[in-house]
């Protein structure tokens, strides 16, 4: 009876894990699918990416004091403890959450310019919990059966893939109208700008979000309250559940101690998957609204939604691949580079970039961005995958990778962006 549930996975803790996962990063992926509606009034204008980019990476105090706690302060830390860090985590986030869907417009004036203080302050509590989730949440999960961990990274995936499906019905409206306000007898023409109405409004999107947050939490504690999960965690060394008899048994429960990996590689597979948070995390999405409102904000909202689709989609691969060769998360990469180098090429030529008016340049531009948002998921699961059985702190490290590859993107390109003023907004209507 011990091997037979030993072999068999519970579709339960699936769930939970899932759903664990998709606290991760569901607040600050729900305020990136509202750009399209936010940016339009937000005092920022077309920089407000950057700025959210930005203080993302300012958000990871949160995985910097984590790791003061585990190394210092609590050397041995047992698993327990950080239940209940990841509980005051979920419950920031949700509450949060549910306060920006009533303040996000709030604004305030900051060294002589208004900003948006109160969607920037707000979201940078939930942008703490993305950021820590890296170093937190995954490895979190290595007290379960490192089988739930696809489970984990398809709900983190699902994080962006909810919001853009809900964004993607919620739609734009169309693009912008421009009204002809210009005075009789006056040569200075004059414009107002019309955004068409949503299906429905921000607010109840953010509500929409915060109440999968709150499932989220009570996921989490089913993961360390239901008995159906408490069995599946991960057996004590002196168990006799460590090594089952049936030879049968799923991988998850034979030892690992003996895992290798050689040292250039795993600092290579480092590197790569800071290479890529780099560009997913940090430089793309600062230069996302460059590069598409140009061809008009349906461009734009479709970009938006569509690309956060395509990464947990790629994501969702790990449960078919479960160990990718590195010479294909190499060829991958290539294209990522390929893709990226012209994303960013549509951006310096804002405001007037190829195709502007045409639908071929509005498919291609939706098109790169949907291929290079599934690239980069499918090349991070890749390689989290192969950290998976790692017995040390691989997962750790991997966290770690992306939140220093994505503050290296952020940092440089909200620089070119507001200090350089390497691009240039586009005004839909004639001067």
């Amino acid at each position: 009876m011990l091997s037979k549930r030993l072999s068999n996975r519970r579709l339960t803790v699936d769930v939970l894990a899932l759903m664990f996962g998709l606290s991760a990063w569901i607040g600050i992926n729900g305020i990136y699918v509202q750009l399209p509606l936010i940016i339009n009034t937000a005092p920022e204008g077309w920089s407000l990416p950057a700025y959210m980019v930005m203080l993302v990476q300012f958000a990871n105090l949160g995985p910097i004091l984590y790791t003061l706690y585990i190394n210092s302060l609590c050397r041995y830390t047992n698993w327990a403890h950080d239940n209940f860090i990841i509980y005051g985590l979920l419950a920031a986030a949700t509450t949060t959450t549910f306060i920006l869907a009533f303040l996000y417009t709030r604004t305030s004036i900051i060294f002589g310019g208004e900003h948006s203080t109160a969607l920037l302050s707000l979201m940078f509590v939930t942008a703490i919990v993305g950021c820590t989730s890296s170093v937190l949440f995954m490895p979190y999960m290595r007290n379960y059966r490192e089988i739930y961990l696809v489970s984990y990274l398809v709900g983190e995936g699902l994080s962006g893939f909810i919001p853009s499906l809900v964004a993607l019905i919620q739609g734009v409206g169309g693009n912008v109208k421009c009204n002809d306000i210009t005075k009789p007898g006056s040569d200075l023409l004059e414009f107002e700008l019309q955004y068409p109405e949503p299906m429905f409004s921000t607010f109840v999107f953010f509500i929409f979000l915060g109440s999968l947050l709150f499932l989220s939490l009570l996921s989490f504690v089913g993961l360390n309250k239901l008995p159906v999960a408490l069995g599946e965690l991960v057996k004590l060394p002196g168990s006799m559940e460590t090594l089952p008899t049936d030879t049968k048994a799923p991988p998850s429960y034979k030892t690992n101690a003996g895992w290798t990996m050689p040292k250039h590689t795993y600092c290579y597979l480092l590197t790569l998957m800071a290479g890529v948070s780099c560009l997913g995390h940090g430089t793309l999405p600062s230069i996302q609204s460059f590069s598409c409102m140009p061809y008009g904000n349906l461009a734009y909202h479709l970009t938006v939604t569509l690309s956060a689709i395509a990464s947990p989609l790629a994501m969702s691969l790990g449960f078919i691949i479960k160990n990718p060769k590195i010479n294909i998360l190499n060829g991958l990469t290539c294209l990522i580079l390929i893709f990226s180098g012209f994303i960013y090429y549509l951006a310096l030529k804002s405001p007037t970039p190829p195709l502007q008016d045409s639908w071929l340049g509005l498919l291609i531009v939706v098109v790169s961005w949907i291929t290079v948002s599934g690239l980069i998921g499918f090349v991070k699961m890749g390689i989290t995958t192969l950290f998976r059985p790692d017995p040390g702190r691989g997962l750790y490290y991997t966290g770690v990778a992306t939140q220093v590859g994505s503050l290296i993107g952020a940092v440089t390109t909200f620089v070119l962006v507001n200090h350089v003023k390497l691009f240039q907004s586009y005004y839909p209507c004639p001067h």
